[in-house]
């Protein structure tokens, strides 16, 4: 099975009725193809980034759809929604090998962690410069009063 996103922007002067009906057609095509439609989603009317068409907004419907592995009903909605006069624009996209790759990463992770020896954290408030043990001295850090007393003496000296 191969899962398909399919959005597509439907004119926003339509009426609400053909609007739904535009929505439909598309169910029914996917439905005729052999695909079973799982997520409908309607956005609403929203702002185009640019004008298509002459239009400056457009409805907007999601819709997640699943067909078989050598289906070409992807092209076919394509088609229909290309010739067709209500809608204005439409994107489809394939995800199952994205969810696939995605399985096969998060299989990897938790491999390495069972892996991986277990760590102790270091606590929040640890400052990195931090000695390891208490009773190593402290690096002595440049422009510090040790460091400048240091330097007046030995030009005394001199």
């Amino acid at each position: 099975m191969r899962i398909y996103e399919l959005v597509f922007i439907v004119k926003p002067d339509l009426p609400e009725e053909e609007t739904q009906a535009a929505v439909e057609q598309v169910k029914t095509a996917l439905a005729e193809g052999g695909a079973a439609v799982d997520k409908v989603d309607e956005w609403g009317k929203r702002r185009l980034a640019y004008p298509v068409r002459g239009f400056a907004d457009g409805h907007y419907v999601f819709m997640q759809y699943s067909a078989e592995d050598k289906s070409s009903l992807p092209r076919e909605i394509e088609r229909r929604l290309r010739v067709s006069d209500s809608v204005i624009k439409f994107m489809t996209i394939r995800i199952d090998e994205d969810l696939r790759r995605l399985e096969k990463l998060k299989k990897r992770r938790e491999k390495r962690a069972a892996r991986a020896p277990q760590r102790s954290p270091r606590p929040a408030n640890a400052r990195p410069d931090a000695p390891a043990a208490p009773s190593a001295p402290v690096p002595a850090q440049p422009g510090s009063a040790p460091d400048q007393a240091a330097a007046a003496q030995t030009s005394i000296e001199n």
